[in-house]
């Protein structure tokens, strides 16, 4: 065996790799984009499970979020299609009722159906904007969205066998995900706990989205809307539906999703990730680098605070000295949506940045500071959502491109070079790490191609690509639904085993 120590080279074509002597495949195709979606409106963090952000200059000045421009977020892999395909037949259980059973989605659509506007939005949503860089997907401000949602309350379902029964404390609710061999159930279930007055009051059980069809990737063919609560407690594919006297023992809920302190293990002392706080923020002209002809232009944005609603947005183009009041713009659907809001102004030749603040009807302000925390939840500090313009005298040409030569040309055909994997000294002691000595063994849920890992629970590695520091704390504390590996690893076996997935992925 040959390699060279703190010496990483990958050649980026070809489709073999080799590492400590040995061959391995790696996958350098990635999967086709779901249903509805183009590569061109997201910011792809990962495809399995997916985590597609909407790019921010893809915002709309209207309220609500075409389904071919709403944010995807899924904490494990998608049922297949044969689960997902069932439409009105597909079935849930009902327990802490009078009494017990099931119903079918062909059921609830013979209710009482109602529609709602509401926000979902990732609790993770502007996580790279948190400077001490915490693990998983680097959110800015795409990961959220505002849609019609329509299905039947909880409320209603629950009245329909006879009504809660001995006080239950809390709505749960379980995913119909397929779990994997090997891991306890409650390491990896998506499976939510949220107040049962909240449940009762405000919770829908939904099929339509925008007045289609739920998509699949977006929970389909039934999912539970928590109106004003972050996007976890949203549970896509609900096979269980219960009023339950405790929170569930699933780790998304026990110690996963919880606001805590940096270096801090989560635990249910924590606040769970709930209500959102308000936050707006600009999405054009000019984002994602685009350029915007100087002179008058109008600014707009999205606002919204959970459960409350919006009373006024303002916007600052000198890091907040100064404020000028917002227009909110079009209807107001209720107290869980978001607001548009604009303002006109006039920009000269050069660079602008321009921030929002909004107050809720209760009188709560976005602050300039966002609460800091282990995981990067709950971003609203307007200080780092603010928007930079460029500003030009003449917006540059597009290039012209003569189609017909275009089509008539054959592009060669590339020769492929066998990529070479060359992994530091450390590294190799962290890839023995990963494929043989972590319990539960890492490639179960994650994929990476150079220990020709195909897990169908965690991040492609190969895709997230994640730092040394964010690698070092999720390996520490566990992330999601991937558990701490602190106490059974030293630090040394912990820095050895972030090595060698920084190396094998960069």
């Amino acid at each position: 065996m040959q390699h060279w120590s703190r010496r990483f080279v990958m050649k980026s074509l070809g489709a073999a790799v080799l590492l400590a002597g040995h061959p391995a495949a790696i996958g350098l195709s990635r999967r086709a984009m779901p249903v509805g979606k183009q590569t061109a409106t997201f910011i792809e963090h990962n495809d399995l499970p997916w985590a597609l952000e909407t790019r921010r200059g893809q915002f709309g000045f209207g309220p609500i979020t075409p389904v071919s421009h709403f944010f995807v977020r899924n904490n494990l892999p998608m049922p297949p299609p044969s689960v997902t395909d069932e439409g009105d037949h597909w079935s849930f259980q009902v327990s802490g009722c009078a009494e017990a059973g099931s119903l079918t989605l062909a059921d609830l659509k013979g209710m009482n159906v109602q529609t709602i506007a509401n926000v979902v939005q990732c609790s993770g949503n502007g996580r790279a904007f948190f400077p001490h860089h915490p693990s998983g997907s680097q959110w800015g401000v795409g990961g959220a969205g505002c849609a019609l949602w329509t299905g039947v309350r909880v409320a209603d379902i629950f009245e329909r066998f006879g009504g809660v029964v001995d006080a239950p404390a809390f709505l749960t609710a379980t995913g119909g995900e397929q779990l994997p061999e090997g891991i306890a159930r409650d390491a990896v279930v998506v499976e939510r706990s949220v107040p049962i007055e909240k449940g009762l009051r405000d919770c829908l059980l939904v099929w339509e989205m925008n007045g289609a069809p739920l998509p699949a990737v977006h929970g389909g063919p039934l999912r539970l809307i928590v109106p004003g609560y972050f996007g976890v407690n949203n549970v896509k594919w609900v096979r269980q539906l219960g009023a339950t006297g405790q929170q569930s023992t699933a780790k998304i809920q026990q110690s996963g999703y919880r606001l805590r302190a940096q270096g801090v293990t989560g635990g249910p002392q924590h606040p769970s990730m709930w209500r959102m706080p308000v936050k707006s923020w600009l999405n054009g002209p000019g984002a994602d680098d685009q350029p915007v002809l100087a002179g008058s232009a109008t600014l707009y944005g999205v606002a919204f605070s959970g459960e409350r609603g919006i009373s006024a947005v303002e916007v600052s183009s000198d890091a907040g000295d100064s404020w000028q009041v917002a227009k909110l713009v079009g209807p107001d659907l209720g107290p869980n949506a978001w607001r548009t809001f604009s303002l006109q102004t006039t920009l000269d030749t050069g660079i602008h940045r321009f921030v929002s603040r909004a107050t809720d009807t209760e009188g709560a302000q976005q602050p300039e500071q966002t609460q800091d925390n282990q995981r990067g939840y709950g971003h609203n500090g307007w200080g780092d959502h603010g928007l930079t313009i460029t500003a030009v005298k003449t917006l540059p040409e597009r290039e012209l491109i003569a189609t017909a030569e275009r089509a008539s040309v054959v592009p060669a055909t590339p020769v492929q070079t066998p990529p070479v994997l060359v992994l530091s000294d450390q590294a190799l002691a962290g890839k023995a790490i990963f494929d043989n000595q972590a319990q539960p063994g890492c490639g179960v849920c994650h994929s990476l191609a150079a220990s020709d890992a195909r897990g169908a629970v965690g991040p492609n590695l190969d895709t997230l690509k994640p730092g040394l520091a964010q690698l070092r704390n999720a390996i520490t504390q566990g992330v999601g639904a991937m558990p701490a590996y602190g106490g059974q690893l030293s630090p040394v076996e912990i820095d050895a085993l972030a090595a060698y997935v920084f190396e094998a992925s960069q």
